[in-house]
Formats: C-alpha cells, sequence, structure tokens
C-alpha cells in the first residue's frame, strides 16, 4: 500500500501541470506577453531535451514547490510543504530529480550509472526522452516499480504509467495549442481491487520571463471505487507555488 499511496498524493499534487484555461491578462502581465507562444519561441533553442520532457522551458537548474490544499466548500489550511525541491537537472539539462521522487546519476560519459538504488535502469528512446526507469533492490524486490513515459508528437509527455507488485497508476496529458504544459491530467490507478479515478484542471496565475508557470490552482476531482461500488469521492483546491532557478 504505500508505493501507491505516495504516487497517489504526488500525482494530486504535481504531474507537470498546468491550466485549463487560455493564460489570463494577469499572467501575460507577469512576463509581457502571451506565456503559450512568445516566451516558448524565445527559450526553445535553449531549453534542454530532459527540461522540455518535464514540462518547463530555459536551462532549469531546478524547482522548488510549495504546496496548499483544502476540500471544496471547508476554509484553507495552512501551507503544508513549504520550497520542497520538486525537479533537478544538472548542467547538462539531464533530469537528475522527476516530480515522481526518482533519481538520476551518469558518469562522465553521460550514462547513467544509478537511480533510487544500484539496481535502478532507466532508459531512453532513440531522440534521447526518458521513456523507462525500474527500480528494485533485487529480483525478489516486491516494493519496487516500473514505470513507462510515452510522448506526443510535439515531444511532450502524454503519459506515464507505474506498475507496482498489486497496484498501477496511468496518469494521462491533454495539451493545448502548442503550450509544453498540459490542461489536464487523467489518473487512474488499481490496488487489490480498489480502483481511484482522478481529473485535474490547472489554472496557472502568473509566469516568469521564460513562460514558466510560478503560481497555479489545481482543481481535483477523485472517487473511489469497489467492484464498480462508489466509496468516497473527494474534491480538492490545490494551491502551489514554484520557485523556478535557471542555469547561467
Amino acid at each position: 500500500m504505500k508505493p501507491i499511496r505516495i504516487l497517489f498524493v504526488m500525482a494530486l499534487l504535481t504531474v507537470l501541470v498546468c491550466c485549463a484555461n487560455t493564460p489570463s491578462n494577469k499572467a501575460g502581465e507577469v512576463t509581457g506577453e502571451s506565456p503559450s507562444t512568445s516566451a516558448e519561441a524565445k527559450s526553445n533553442v535553449e531549453t534542454p531535451l530532459d527540461v522540455k520532457s518535464f514540462g518547463l522551458l530555459g536551462n532549469v537548474k531546478e524547482v522548488l514547490l510549495s504546496t496548499r490544499e483544502y476540500e471544496v466548500g471547508a476554509e484553507q489550511d495552512a501551507w503544508e510543504k513549504t520550497d520542497v525541491l520538486d525537479l533537478a537537472f544538472d548542467e547538462k539539462g539531464r533530469v537528475v530529480r522527476d516530480e515522481f521522487e526518482n533519481l538520476y546519476a551518469y558518469d562522465a560519459k553521460g550514462n547513467f550509472t544509478k537511480g533510487l538504488s544500484d539496481k535502478t535502469v532507466m532508459k531512453r528512446d532513440e531522440k534521447g526522452r526518458v521513456i523507462y526507469y525500474e527500480n528494485r533492490q533485487d529480483e525478489e524486490d516486491d516494493e519496487g516499480f516500473t514505470m513507462k513515459f510515452e510522448y506526443d508528437a510535439q515531444g511532450r509527455m502524454s503519459k506515464v504509467e507505474i506498475v507496482g507488485w498489486e497496484h498501477t497508476i496511468d496518469h494521462t496529458f491533454t495539451y493545448t495549442d502548442d503550450h509544453v504544459y498540459p490542461d489536464r491530467a487523467n489518473i487512474e490507478s488499481e490496488d487489490e481491487g480498489d480502483h481511484y479515478s482522478t481529473v485535474i484542471d490547472y489554472d496557472y496565475k502568473s509566469f516568469d520571463d521564460k513562460g514558466n508557470g510560478t503560481e497555479r490552482e489545481a482543481h481535483s476531482y477523485a472517487k473511489h471505487t469497489v467492484d464498480d461500488e462508489l466509496e468516497g469521492e473527494t474534491k480538492l483546491v490545490i494551491t502551489e507555488k514554484r520557485k523556478i532557478q535557471y542555469y547561467q
């Protein structure tokens, strides 16, 4: 149960996601232009492959995330997490920590050497994008998991499949126009007969001058069913603030 609990919560809080609506005037005022087109056009050449694969623009070093959530109709809680490391990349633009809490290490030649354990396996496709991550201590490690990453024709992450011993979690993402960030995340998970279905829509409140969101609001609707019988449902509003640091 532990792996699915962690990943299910992480899915609700992060998952590379962003607004379901056209960026507001407020967002345009932050960047001075529409972040969906101008910032991407300016940053696209200098954006490393892994950075763009994980929904960001520019030569990103790390992303720090603060979150606050509350159920619809309830009072807002205090900030639960403050400036927690969410994503990180090395000076060559390679991912070293993704938002699913996976770690990546490389040797001097750029070969992957280690992840969450010495037994971790990571694979990239012919274009160099991360497509597979497997973490196990050994062949008998029931607590291990595998992840498969898929991309659309524009190189944006379209699906992440997580498979553990007795659970699966599928994330699918949809996009508006040429945005590098999704407008919606759909999450389906199974764990020993329990089914969880979550839809998250995102609304960005502000962007930086690279076109990356610095504050967003997530509207999450989750259902829990057992043998097709509804066990519970939850509507959450999650506010996220990001501090994004760049290599010079």
